[in-house]
């Protein structure tokens, strides 16, 4: 692998997990102050994501290396969770949001 192309990949996966560690750290406070959330709701969203982000890899990663390059997933699950993130933000209820 080449320095250019290993930078480059360097980058987009700390550029990932950055984003990841800003939202997923402050989100109980935007649930309890924006969202005026239980704590109960709070936990259950936790739990959520982190059974879907245990869960994923399995299902992902079987369609991922036997169908499409992992770059092109990558970009495009990125791009999805951008989308999702924003949508996140313009929800009003605790309920919604889990």
């Amino acid at each position: 692998m080449n320095i250019n192309l290993r930078i480059r990949l360097s980058a987009m996966m700390f550029l990932q997990f950055f984003v990841w560690g800003a939202w997923y750290g402050q989100m109980s406070k935007y649930m309890f102050t924006q969202l005026n959330a239980t704590g109960t709701q709070v936990g259950s969203a936790y739990a959520a994501f982190s059974i879907a982000m245990i869960a994923a890899p399995f299902f992902i990663g079987m369609i991922a290396d036997r169908y499409f390059a992992a770059q092109k997933v990558l970009s495009v699950l990125n791009l999805l969770g951008a989308g999702l993130l924003f949508w996140l933000t313009q929800i009003g209820n605790a309920d919604n949001f889990y």
